[in-house]
């Protein structure tokens, strides 16, 4: 959120309560709510940010930033929330979060507070300890962490300090400040600092910060003591630079502007820029929801882009098919009252707990826990088949894509006396996600085994690739019909097995095997559909 002062932030909490599911149904697709924290529940005035931790023992942590403390919230069961502990802190509208192993540093813009360093080791028995507060920068606005270098940065920081700070995380109980006294020559609102470790900037520690009305600098702050602005960028039409995150590739960077859709007097307005060259990066384009409200805290994960749009909640787009033109694939309206560009609702989300569970820290609403499953789920085509020499096919890939009666045919090339070996199809897919929540396998199809039009003598095997066994993993069997069969398979236990951790391939086959010879034609099986749907 801007730093300029904000008017009334809780003045419609009631009306929350009170507005009609109609408005809220027209933006609520694709996710769908597990529970909600109230802020009375927190006993708090308003939300801000958030973050999250998984424990160990794979137990799941939502951290809420609110005006007068930080909750710690058990989310394991998503559908029953249950608050651990709170630490209090200065009251503020503004606050921060975030997490390095199991250490939570915290911030805010209330004069004095400094940041918070709180330890999470024993957050399984309910005890999360604030071991010291840094008292130097006094107050700030955002915090960034880049878990591949060790340091921590800070954003908008003042009293007795730079605009922007860095910490090494060496001894993350004890943070150090090192470096020029700010890593930037302006005020930046927030930044996303990442380390390269291929290509021509391997060894480089880069933060890319937006900068208010000047733009998207990026800086190299891999020398502490000698940072540098390799490149502002700038785009149309700029009103305040706010926030942004990068794709999992380094190559597309996407920012929100805090100004634009009133400027402008346009829909939510997400800019897109090409920073896979720093020194020529530029902008690309813009993508939007379609709605009406300011776009805020947003991030990426699994492909996915994770929106805290104010007032229409949180919006995810698919970013992997086509990175330039995200696809809106699910919503959830967590500020009911209106869509309007005003500063209520969604400050930020966190997309990253390993169930696929969803936090939105609103600054009205408290904080939502989110089912994303529908959204997050990609119907993926196979991209690639082959069959033994034993089998042939009239049709192609094209033909499985949907439900329409365009089938794919897979016929048996054998002797009538060599008809009980049975024949397959083999399919491979992109999955998009080494670590997928969920793999699942649509099958739809019907065969003719050559008796006649009432028979039913082959049974069809529906097999999906472990690699790391080198071998295939029965899902299902089943008699066939000459009528078309529709089948959904989930993947069992651990689903890394299923991913080629290399490039995220999965292989599944379909074999197809007579209880008898056919006495007439040979056998023929069509196929109507076949999808991988897999959950990031």
């Amino acid at each position: 959120m801007m730093r300029k002062t904000i008017s009334t932030l809780s003045a419609l909490a009631f009306g929350v309560l009170l507005a009609s599911s109609v408005n809220a149904q027209a933006t609520n697709f694709g996710v769908s709510l597990y529970s909600n924290i109230t802020l009375s529940t927190f006993g708090s005035g308003n939300g801000n940010d958030c973050w999250g931790y998984t424990s160990p023992s794979g137990r799941e942590y939502a951290i809420m930033g609110l005006n007068n403390k930080v909750a710690f919230v058990e989310v394991t069961n998503p559908s029953a929330p249950v608050i651990r502990k709170t630490i209090p802190h200065n009251s503020s509208l503004w606050g921060a979060i975030k997490v390095y192993g199991q250490y939570v540093y915290a911030a805010t813009e209330q004069s004095g507070t400094g940041i918070q360093v709180m330890d999470m080791g024993q957050i399984d028995s309910g005890i999360v300890t604030l071991i010291k507060t840094i008292p130097s920068p006094g107050r700030t606005h955002t915090l960034a962490l880049n878990p591949d270098s060790g340091y921590l940065y800070t954003c908008g920081s003042r009293e007795g300090t730079g605009w922007s700070m860095c910490f090494s995380l060496l001894n993350p109980a004890d943070p150090v400040q090192v470096g020029a006294n700010s890593m930037t020559a302006d005020y930046n609102h927030e930044c996303v600092v990442v380390s390269y470790t291929t290509g021509p900037y391997a060894g480089r520690e880069i933060w890319f910060g937006f900068s208010e009305g000047r733009g998207v600098d990026i800086v190299d702050v891999t020398n502490k003591n000698a940072p540098f602005l390799v490149k502002r960028v700038t785009y149309p039409n700029m009103g305040y630079c706010h926030q942004g995150w990068l794709s999992a590739d380094k190559k597309y960077l996407y920012v929100d502007d805090e100004f634009d859709e009133n400027n402008l007097g346009s829909n939510t307005r997400s800019l897109i820029f090409n920073v896979e060259d720093l020194a020529n990066a530029s902008f690309v384009t813009t993508f939007t929801s379609g709605l009406s409200s300011i776009d805020h805290n947003q991030y990426v994960s699994d492909g996915f882009a994770f929106q805290a749009n104010y007032t229409t909640g949180l919006r995810v787009f698919d970013i992997t098919q086509n990175p330039t033109a995200p696809i809106q694939v699910g919503g959830y309206d967590t500020y009911t009252a209106n869509n309007n560009p005003t500063y209520n609702g969604a400050w930020s989300n966190y997309p990253y707990f390993p169930s696929g569970t969803v936090i939105v820290s609103d600054i009205d609403g408290g904080m939502f826990v989110l089912n994303t499953t529908e959204a997050t789920t990609r119907n993926v085509v196979p991209t690639a088949m082959s069959l033994p020499p034993t089998a042939s096919t009239i049709g192609t890939l094209e033909n499985l894509t949907t439900s329409d009666d365009s089938h794919l045919e897979i016929f048996q090339n054998l002797a009538t006396n060599q008809r009980l070996s049975p024949f397959e199809l083999n399919l491979s897919a992109f999955a998009h996600d080494a670590s997928p929540t969920k793999i699942r396998l649509k099958v739809e199809s019907a065969a003719n085994d050559g008796f006649g039009p009432n028979s039913s003598t082959i049974t069809q095997f529906v097999e999906l690739y472990d690699w790391t066994t080198d071998s295939y993993v029965v899902m299902d069997s089943r008699l066939m019909t000459q009528t078309d069969q529709v089948i959904e398979l989930t993947a069992p236990g651990s689903l890394t097995r299923f991913v080629n951790q290399t490039d995220f391939q999965v292989k599944a086959r379909l074999r197809w095997k007579l209880l008898s010879s056919s006495r007439s034609s040979p056998p023929r099986v069509s196929v109507d559909q076949f999808l991988f749907r897999i959950t990031r």
